[in-house]
């Protein structure tokens, strides 16, 4: 194109009206349309992304164009294309909406039109330079908010944003959900831990592109920077990817190193149950009901081997729960002392009994009761993590002779 000069996101201003501008893409928000707008009987419809070209230098852009166009610009372009734009319109940032998009280096944000300005993934012989933008946190890694301090936040807390630094524990399937409009949409959640709390934490994602991405996360190695990622209550504190949020996979930290070689550290250590008993300040010593009854009006986290008696189990839970992603089901012990509640993940369970959440759906109620009866009214013994007032089981088995009887 005639008279298209190559410029850099620090250069921007809003006098140049044929720049050439190439970076890779780091985050992406989902097409919106304006159904009360028609041009031409023709929706009408807007995407953003996000937009890097060096280790400080980010943008955000705005697509504008029919509703076909804008949705096929969000499936063609995906988070680590490295694209050039041609002729953007360039305009200086505002107040207005500032506070639903990501956090950038610019003052600036660009508008592309259908059109009017044309977009194509970049061929060049600088490709290469791009790529490792892709692993640089858009906020300092050193100001992120740690999972034991997100732990304390109340169910009255609203509109909090943290910056985590983060493992994959677990990556879930994705699932299908109404909203509360009655609209389908797609939700997948990652169980996230990091070094401040054994304790783990659910991150929900509902952009189908970090859905996507989220498949070649790896569990106990995958290490992810959120920038601002939004404080949650579904039942339990969560977080959730929203408009503002910014993940980097593989951050390319000293932070993020430290803290991926802390987990790898913990796995050949003794795994959960140690690192709650090192969190905690203990092993996970037998006590009794009432022993555990007692230290939880203290608050202070601590762990607890427990013998006893398994008073209810419903695995029918897992059937009537409107909750698409249920993690545990409820669970209780009794001994000489009392009766105690915990709640049982499903990933222990899992460990357990030996089948999946969908295989006991898939069961029989004849089934499910079968298995349920392996434990129930048994002597067992599991290994609890409480952080008050939550109590967690960590392990369970059915009890041997061998198995310390705490007699107080």
């Amino acid at each position: 194109m005639s008279g298209v000069q190559k410029i850099c996101l620090n250069n921007l201003n809003i006098n140049i009206k044929n720049a050439l501008i190439v970076g890779i893409i780091i985050a992406k928000n989902s097409p919106r349309t304006f159904g009360a707008k028609k041009q031409n009987g023709v929706l009408r419809g807007v995407m953003s992304f996000t937009l890097r070209d060096s280790d400080v230098d980010t943008i955000n852009i705005d697509v504008w164009g029919s509703e076909y166009f804008v949705i096929t610009f969000y499936e063609r372009f995906l988070v680590g294309d490295v694209v050039e734009i041609s002729s953007p319109k360039i305009s200086i940032k505002g107040c207005g909406n500032e506070a639903f998009r990501p956090q950038v280096s610019s003052p600036f944000y660009l508008s592309l039109n259908e059109g009017s300005s044309d977009v194509n993934i970049f061929g060049g012989d600088t490709f290469s330079f791009y790529l490792p933008l892709l692993h640089i946190p858009t906020k300092p890694c050193a100001g992120y908010c740690g999972l034991a301090e997100v732990l304390k936040y109340t169910e009255q807390t609203d509109n909090v944003y943290v910056d985590l630094l983060v493992v994959v524990k677990c990556v879930q399937p994705p699932k299908n959900i109404k909203t509360k409009m009655g609209a389908d949409m797609t939700v997948r959640a990652v169980e996230i831990i990091d070094n401040t709390t054994p304790a783990s934490v659910l991150l929900d994602m509902f952009e189908i592109d970090t859905i996507q991405r989220a498949e070649d996360w790896r569990a106990l190695d995958s290490v992810l920077f959120i920038a601002d990622a939004r404080v949650s209550w579904r039942r339990s504190l969560r977080v959730q990817c929203c408009s503002r949020t910014v993940i980097t996979h593989q951050p390319h930290t000293p932070e993020a190193e430290a803290l991926r070689l802390y987990m790898s550290n913990q796995a050949s250590n003794g795994g959960e149950a140690a690192a709650w008993a090192a969190w905690s300040g203990e092993r996970p010593c037998s006590a009794s009901v009432a022993q555990i009854r007692d230290r939880l009006i203290s608050g202070t986290p601590f762990c607890a081997t427990i013998h006893g008696l398994v008073t209810h189990l419903d695995l029918e839970e897992l059937l009537t729960t409107t909750n698409t992603n249920v993690e545990d089901i409820r669970i209780k012990f009794a001994d000489h002392t009392g009766e105690i509640s915990a709640r049982l993940p499903i990933n222990v369970f899992g460990d357990t009994f030996g089948y999946t959440v969908d295989q006991l759906k898939n069961m029989s109620q004849d089934d499910r009761a079968s298995i349920r009866w392996r434990l129930l009214l048994e002597q067992c013994v599991a290994k609890l993590a409480i952080t008050p007032p939550r109590v967690m089981v960590l392990s369970l088995r059915r009890a041997s002779p061998a198995d310390p009887i705490p007699l107080y």
